[in-house]
C-alpha cells in the first residue's frame, strides 16, 4: 500500500516526516455500524445535515455528515453513500475488517467532520480512489486541524493524482483538531472508500490513569 505523510507545524517534541505517530488512542473502522440495503435516498436537495434510517448509517458515535447542494438532485435519486460491505469496482478488500464507508455520486458536496479527540497528535487513513473518468468539478479533500493531507481542487484527478486510483494509498499527517473528509462527484462510478481511521499521541488524563491502574494491578498479581 502506497503511504503519503503531511507534517504540521505542531509540537516541538512532533518528528516532522515520521510515519510513526505515537501510541493509538482511538480508532474508527466503521465494524459497529449497520449497513443498509440498497442505495441511500435523501429527498431534500437543500443544503442540510445529513441523518440515518432504517440501516443506513452515514453519521456515527463520533462524526456528521452534511451536504451542501450545488443545485444538483443530491442523494434524491438514490445513490450509495455511508458505512458498506460492498467491494466491487476494483476495491477488493478493505484494509481493516470487512467494512468501510464509500462515497459516490453526491451531486452536491458532502462534508463528513469527526470529532477532536484529546490527546491525539496525529492521525492516519487508507483511502480507495476508484478508477474511473473522473472530472474537473469532482472533489476529494482531506484535512486534519486545517492542515490539508490532500485536496484536488481544479486538479484533473485521472492526470494529478493518477497513482491514487484503483488502490489504497494511507495518509498520515501530524497535528491536532477534527478530521475533515470533503467529497463531491456527479457519477456512481466516481467513488472513493475510507477506512482504518487512526488517531495517535498522548492518552488523556483518565485514560492514563486507567493505564496506570492496570499496570499496578499486573504488578501486583505478578507479586
Amino acid at each position: 500500500m502506497k503511504s503519503m505523510h503531511v507534517c504540521a507545524a505542531f509540537a516541538a517534541t512532533a518528528v516532522c516526516g515520521s510515519v510513526s505517530l505515537g501510541a493509538i488512542i482511538q480508532s474508527e473502522s466503521f465494524e459497529d455500524y449497520t449497513v443498509g440495503s440498497g442505495a441511500f435516498v435523501d429527498e431534500n436537495t437543500e443544503s442540510h445535515a445529513l441523518a440515518n434510517y432504517d440501516d443506513h448509517t452515514v453519521n456515527g458515535d463520533n462524526w456528521s455528515v452534511f451536504f451542501t447542494s450545488t443545485g444538483g438532485t443530491g442523494f434524491s435519486d438514490g445513490d450509495y453513500f455511508g458505512v458498506t460491505d460492498y467491494t466491487g469496482g476494483g476495491l477488493g478488500a478493505y484494509t481493516d475488517g470487512e467494512q468501510g464507508y464509500q462515497m459516490s455520486d453526491t451531486d452536491g458536496t458532502v462534508t463528513m467532520t469527526f470529532d477532536a479527540v484529546a490527546g491525539a497528535t496525529g492521525v492516519s487513513l487508507d483511502l480507495f480512489v476508484r478508477s474511473t473518468g473522473w472530472e474537473d468539478s469532482d472533489l476529494i479533500s482531506i484535512s486534519f486541524g486545517g492542515v490539508s493531507m490532500i485536496d484536488t481542487t481544479g486538479a484533473d484527478i485521472d492526470n494529478d493524482y493518477a497513482s491514487l486510483e484503483g488502490a489504497w494509498t494511507s495518509f498520515s499527517a501530524v497535528g491536532s483538531g477534527e478530521l475533515v473528509i470533503e467529497f463531491a462527484s456527479n457519477s456512481s462510478n466516481e467513488t472513493i472508500a475510507i477506512d482504518n481511521i487512526q488517531w495517535t499521541g498522548v492518552p488523556a488524563p483518565g485514560a492514563l490513569a486507567l493505564f496506570g491502574l492496570a499496570g499496578l494491578a499486573a504488578r501486583r498479581r505478578r507479586n
